[in-house]
């Protein structure tokens, strides 16, 4: 039986609206459908407890999540932050900072929500290197000496941590969509390959092969997204001769077997920068795992592959002489990009309202949540607490903004 009475434990209030909060921030869950969950527990355990509305629900995870955003961090000389701007959402744009000291990180596997703090979040509608400047520079008058910063390589943020004077570590996934640009993006055999993947697309969406389409092409982040067209290609080539399909399809497709050798020594270079990939985002960026990514090309003779593996070289290079020896280095953003995604999942029904407070979802599913933290949290945060938050970091939304509009009209 529980003891209310015991420091250990908590009030059976408390304790749902842990749940309820955990479930939020740990499922796909919208807010409206938690109470319901609620209700379905109520009913079937006997409870007798009133299902949370979706309003105090959504409150309570802003509260928590300013919580977080305040008690978390704790003084020390070795944090490591990540940082990025979002995407575009109304007329601004989301920066995050996130940190983890560098004595906590496990280069055993690659980083979670768990391990990560928010150590600072604001919307503006552009992002210049000095207010980035001015950010990093508060960051670390809360939390101690930043040794290095991962971030992807935006002009406004690599020029902020170099004026900072911090090193900067790029991020592997946008080095090696730079590397792949550079060798494909003026190459006359690529554009012709993705021009014809984008004309059989436009040619059999409504025929009898329409299964057989090739992937949509992405219109950003096109060099991030190669695999699917390349998969595609290799596929089809390996599989048209057996296929039974009218002759006048069949010849439409046939038309990509110009491209085999291209499709074939890039599958085989994507597959090697996808392999880079996993052991630097499990491992770090380390002398041993450099010797481990490059002993993936000692046997090749694409030359597309070995202007590749020249170009990271460089990259590792660069990166490890900024360090001492036997340092394991962080060279990953995922976490940050990860969080944006999260983030604009819980926002993907109100896009037009821009960003919102609702922003504060970002420091509450990140670390860990004990319901200790939870009880402190809504015990120390009130709505006026998240009002004026809202009003120094967030700004108006762009459905106050409508709405003043009208009001005035």
């Amino acid at each position: 039986m529980l003891d209310n009475n015991h420091p250990d434990n908590h009030s059976f209030p408390t304790i749902i609206i842990y749940l309820t909060i955990m479930i939020k921030l740990s499922t796909s869950a919208s807010f409206r459908s938690i109470g319901k969950i609620i209700a379905l527990f109520n009913l079937y355990l006997d409870l007798n407890i009133k299902a949370p509305s979706h309003v105090s629900i959504l409150t309570w995870v802003k509260k928590f999540g300013i919580y977080k955003l305040e008690c978390v961090a704790h003084k020390a000389d070795d944090w490591v932050i990540i940082l990025d701007e979002s995407v575009q959402f109304g007329h601004s744009k989301l920066l995050v900072v996130l940190g983890i000291r560098e004595s906590m990180i496990d280069f055993t596997r690659p980083l979670q929500y768990e391990d990560m703090v928010c150590l600072k979040l604001k919307a503006s509608q552009s992002w210049k290197s000095d207010e980035i400047l001015d950010i990093i520079k508060s960051v670390e008058n809360e939390v101690g000496t930043i040794k290095y910063a991962v971030a992807d390589m935006g002009n406004s943020i690599k020029k902020a941590i170099s004026l900072h004077n911090i090193q900067h570590v790029a991020d592997i996934t946008h080095i090696i969509s730079l590397i792949f640009k550079e060798i494909f993006g003026k190459d006359p055999q690529f554009e012709e390959y993705i021009t014809k993947l984008s004309k059989l697309r436009g040619e059999m969406p409504l025929t009898e092969i329409s299964h057989l389409l090739p992937p949509k092409q992405r219109a950003n982040s096109r060099f991030m997204n190669l695999k699917p067209i390349f998969n595609w290609g290799k596929e089809m080539v390996s599989a048209l001769p057996f296929m039974n399909i009218p002759k006048k399809y069949k010849e439409k497709l046939e038309t990509i077997y110009q491209y085999k050798d291209l499709i074939l020594q890039t599958c085989e270079l994507i597959d090697k920068a996808n392999k880079i990939q996993k052991i630097l985002k499990n491992n770090g960026l380390s002398m041993d795992s450099k010797r481990k990514c490059l002993r993936l090309f000692s046997k090749t003779d694409n030359p597309k592959t070995r202007q590749f593996k020249q170009k990271i070289t460089d990259y590792f290079n660069d990166i490890l002489n900024k360090f001492p020896k036997k340092t394991t280095i962080l060279c990953t953003s995922d976490m940050i990009e990860s969080s944006f995604g999260k983030f604009k999942f819980y926002t993907n029904k109100n896009t037009s309202i821009g960003i919102t407070n609702l922003a504060l979802t970002i420091p509450a599913f990140l670390g860990k949540t004990e319901i200790t933290d939870v009880h402190k949290g809504l015990s120390m945060i009130k709505v006026d607490n998240l009002k004026s938050w809202s009003a120094e970091y967030i700004g108006d939304t762009e459905l106050k903004k409508r709405r003043n509009a009208m009001n005035m009209g």
